[in-house]
């Protein structure tokens, strides 16, 4: 299913976020249980291994100043959040904003605290950049219930990722974040 959405410039970034993972989640194939299986989305250069059957969205956004197509592939298993959105931008020179303002939108969309920042450690990424970050963001939902998150940003070229597991703290489970990130296995550039 594909979609788009027209939103002002400066709001955008911040409900980018909130916008794509309530998308996964209407969209998601729901399970009780965790069925990993490796998942190559479809127009993009990276293999992930889901607990669950994931469905893809699109949805036009602003990022970098620049209107683009974000694609968001995501689904919810175990009450988790499991997604990756993926964005091309016009030019590689764009990604380290694009990538500043991910970190912001993910951090700003749940009123959240970083508590555990490292390098993104993502083969065939794009070396270097501030704000390619391996994120662990604690926050609360908008009904004002904890969440935490698990953020991976990271380049390559002019595509901009975003990995993320989410869920309300009583339901993360950091095993599963672990594994969802670390099974991110970006292509070499075409």
């Amino acid at each position: 299913m594909v979609f788009t959405a027209r939103f002002p410039a400066a709001s955008s970034v911040l409900r980018l976020s909130a916008s794509l993972l309530a998308g996964a989640a209407l969209l998601a194939a729901c399970s009780p249980a965790l069925d990993w299986r490796d998942v190559r989305p479809k127009d993009v250069n990276i293999l992930l291994t889901y607990p669950c059957k994931p469905e893809q969205i699109a949805q036009d956004v602003i990022l970098a100043g620049q209107k683009v197509k974000m694609s968001m592939t995501g689904c919810v298993a175990d009450k988790m959040t499991f997604a990756l959105a993926h964005a091309r931008l016009p030019s590689p020179t764009l990604a380290a904003q694009a990538l500043g303002q991910l970190h912001q939108a993910a951090v700003g969309n749940v009123r959240g605290t970083v508590t555990a920042s490292a390098p993104a450690a993502v083969r065939n990424a794009t070396p270097g950049l501030a704000d390619s970050l391996d994120l662990g963001i604690t926050g609360q939902s908008p009904d004002g219930k904890p969440v935490r998150e698990r953020v991976l940003l990271f380049s390559q070229g002019s595509s901009v990722y975003q990995v993320t597991a989410f869920a309300p703290t009583d339901t993360f489970k950091d095993e599963a974040a672990q594994t969802f990130a670390q099974s991110v296995n970006l292509s070499p550039s075409p």
